[in-house]
């Protein structure tokens, strides 16, 4: 299962990435980032969320189905993964 692993470390660099672009729409001087936004804002806002949710929907059923163990995926990645899209899931909301 080394490709969940994979997406898991995607998942996360794409949420980082998403957390950094909601900071950066959060200040008031924006035209000093706007270069470092516009990529940014590719992965946290277009990819960050559907890719957390199927990362995190796949790693459940192979945990539940006794495909992977819960050391094999990285847990502390998975963790914050499901913080960072119970967040996303808030500010959709």
């Amino acid at each position: 299962m080394n490709w969940l692993r994979f997406l898991i470390k995607v998942s996360f660099i794409c949420n980082i990435c998403y957390l950094a672009g909601f900071i950066i729409r959060m200040l008031d001087n924006t035209e000093t980032w706007e270069h470092i936004a516009k990529h940014i804002m590719v992965l946290g806002g277009l990819v960050a969320a559907p890719l957390n949710i199927l990362v995190i929907l796949l790693a459940v059923i192979f945990l539940l189905a006794r495909k992977v163990r819960f050391t094999d995926i990285h847990p502390v990645i998975f963790i914050l993964n499901v913080i960072i899209l119970l967040l996303q899931l808030e500010l959709f909301l």
